[in-house]
């Protein structure tokens, strides 16, 4: 127990000693990675943080989020994940680009975790 102990503690404050500002948005992240407002919250931070290097670019990402919302207000929970799925491959896309890789790497699984939630799973 205690080498697994001494193992989550070095690989944290790798994680704090290294990308600090990686480190933080997984923080931010974690209470509940299952809402599409926890994912918005996500794509925000990352902007502020400068890890999405493009305004137009958050505010795309934000306003496809905005239409997920609208889609699961509707009750069109499959048109909400459909959107999701275009979010994904948009990240994707930007990565290295437009959106540091590992914070797109993050808002990947986030927004997998949502599709998740709304799909019972």
């Amino acid at each position: 127990m205690k080498k697994v102990s001494l193992l989550l503690a070095v690989v944290i404050l790798s994680l704090v000693g290294v990308r600090p500002a990686l480190a933080d948005t997984e923080m931010q992240c974690t209470a509940d990675m299952t809402t599409i407002a926890s994912l918005e919250m996500c794509v925000q931070h990352a902007y502020d943080q400068g890890f999405i290097y493009n305004k137009g670019v958050a505010k795309s990402l934000l306003t496809q989020l905005d239409n997920v919302q609208a889609a699961v207000d509707a009750g069109q929970t499959g048109v909400a994940i459909s959107i999701l799925q275009a979010f994904i491959v948009q990240v994707e896309s930007l990565a290295g680009v437009q959106i540091d890789p590992d914070h797109a790497q993050h808002m990947v699984q986030h927004a997998e975790m949502v599709i998740a939630a709304l799909s019972g799973q």
